[in-house]
């Protein structure tokens, strides 16, 4: 009996030293440890089957410019994971993108006559405001538009005498034509400007300048005269030059007069190749687009000559980027020459003549981009009343839109009619 208690004695200080240890290991900090460490390692096979992306998600307060795995994602170099693997001088180039070339719409049309017929119809049918309001939506859409005014605007009465000459002008409430329109380029330089001497010219100046229209050919002397032009639209500048054919005539009249400028004698500039060529070295290097205005070629008559093609080629070639023709009163063919626009002769837009080809024109749309040209179309239009322009559709624009494509294609260049719109294309 006595042993049996001896080995209880024992049994139970074996099972109470165990149970001790036990408790000591439960507690200790590597039991602690590995159980943490199993635990993170079960919760890591779990957020497995979500995938990286919630993975990052939780590490949002790591700042994703000092880590690894985010330069490597935006694409840099591992090696340079310090600082991002993009320096801030490649970020700023990577981020940049080119600037986008700025875009200039060029209205064009040719002869403008405010006066005798044209003056006496505008008022039986409404007013200046008329005589271009049905092409007004087509060109509030330019950022450019321009013509040749035919006619001087003046209350002056002192003209030249109307034996062996037309003698036109315009009264100077008929501007309202002009704005109201939005023509903002306009050139001076034809054989009907001075018909009422220097102030006929200076009073139509000084009314263009203070109805903000920009002009070219006409002046004080020849300097004046010959001075460009500029306008400047949507960051790109235009410039104009203008000359014309019939200068150095000379016509009757209380003194007789020829129209052509001189160091101390007003008037427009005559149409000499090298003058012209020297205008445009001169000027070249100040514009981004420039245009020269030519009043030339053959009354009345579609025919282009082989001289004028050359003139114009060589004007092109001397650094002009558009040639702007008018005098015919006809719509001549247009040529596009190395890229470049030449507008032999654009007729009438608003003229009192009787002939039907004298009536119908185009109103020619210019699209650049910078200062290459990304578009080139015509709308066909015609006078009526002798008072107003407008846009001519379906069997009315069949036969003017058919000849001009014939007439264009004489020089060279094959345009196409879509919905009653020749396209000109390079």
């Amino acid at each position: 009996m006595k042993r049996v208690r001896v080995f209880t004695f024992f049994a139970l200080a074996i099972l109470i030293v165990a149970g001790a240890v036990i408790g000591i290991l439960y507690h200790s900090n590597t039991y602690r440890d590995r159980q943490v460490l199993k635990e993170q390692l079960s919760d890591g096979d779990s957020d497995s089957e979500h995938g990286e992306g919630d993975v990052f998600d939780g590490k949002q307060d790591v700042d994703p410019g000092t880590r690894e795995d985010s330069t490597q994602e935006a694409g840099g170099d591992p090696g340079n994971a310090s600082t991002g693997g993009i320096t801030q001088e490649n970020e700023a180039d990577s981020g940049a993108e080119e600037p986008e070339e700025p875009e200039l719409r060029f209205f064009a049309v040719g002869d403008i006559m405010l006066g005798r017929g044209v003056e006496y119809w505008i008022k039986q049918n409404g007013g200046y405001e008329i005589a271009f309001g049905k092409v007004r939506h087509l060109f509030e859409q330019g950022d450019v538009v321009f013509g040749n005014l035919e006619s001087p605007i003046t209350s002056s009465s002192k003209g030249l005498y109307k034996t062996g000459k037309i003698v036109l002008k315009a009264e100077p409430e008929s501007i309202t034509a002009l704005t109201s329109a939005g023509f903002n380029l306009l050139s001076l330089s034809n054989n009907h400007i001075m018909d009422y001497y220097e102030k006929g010219l200076f009073d139509t100046m000084e009314s263009l300048d203070q109805n903000g229209i920009v002009h070219a050919g006409g002046g004080r002397n020849i300097e004046e005269a010959r001075q460009m032009a500029v306008i400047e639209k949507n960051g790109i500048r235009i410039g104009l030059l203008a000359y014309t054919d019939m200068a150095e005539l000379v016509f009757a009249g209380d003194p007789y007069l020829s129209f052509a400028a001189g160091p101390e004698k007003s008037g427009v500039v005559p149409r000499k190749y090298e003058t012209i060529k020297e205008d445009i070295q001169k000027n070249r290097d100040q514009v981004d687009l420039l245009a020269v205005s030519l009043h030339w070629g053959i009354e009345e008559s579609f025919r282009v000559t082989d001289e004028q093609v050359d003139f114009a080629h060589r004007l092109i070639d001397d650094g002009a980027d558009i040639i702007l023709g008018h005098h015919p009163h006809q719509f001549q063919g247009i040529e596009l020459y190395k890229g470049k626009p030449i507008l032999y002769s654009m007729g009438n837009i608003l003229f009192d003549q009787n002939e039907s080809e004298n009536m119908e024109s185009f109103i020619v749309d210019m699209r650049y981009k910078g200062t290459e040209l990304v578009g080139l179309s015509a709308v066909p239009v015609r006078i009526l009343k002798k008072s107003y322009v407008e846009i001519q559709t379906g069997s009315d624009a069949s036969e003017i839109l058919t000849r001009q494509v014939e007439l264009s294609r004489k020089l060279g260049t094959e345009p196409v009619i879509e919905n009653d719109v020749l396209i000109y294309k390079k």
